[in-house]
């Protein structure tokens, strides 16, 4: 992958795919997701070839969490263990063994 990165803005060339990511626009960026805009909003709102995966993408390499209005991860609960239940089926009997002829 090919990054290139200059004092304006940043650009991705890996596809053939750019977008232009100045300061202004990556302000906009954060206080619309903080806000719960959705992905799709934003990059209408950013326009000038800002798709909503750009938007995604930028957010994340922001550090930007997946749940819009807050930049705190989301807690993480405790995991629940499988329960061991035991079979209640009956165990099944063998089949009979035939031989084919």
């Amino acid at each position: 992958m090919s990054l290139r990165v200059n004092a304006r803005c940043e650009k991705v060339g890996e596809f053939g795919m750019t977008a232009v990511w100045d300061e202004p626009r990556v302000e906009l960026l954060n206080r619309l997701w903080i806000s719960g805009e959705p992905a799709r909003a934003i990059s209408e709102k950013l326009g000038e070839g800002i798709t909503r995966n750009a938007v995604i993408g930028k957010a994340h390499r922001l550090g930007l969490t997946g749940k819009h209005g807050s930049q705190l991860p989301a807690p993480a609960g405790p995991r629940r263990r499988a329960l061991n239940r035991p079979n209640l089926q009956p165990p099944r009997e063998p089949r009979p063994k035939t031989r084919s002829h």
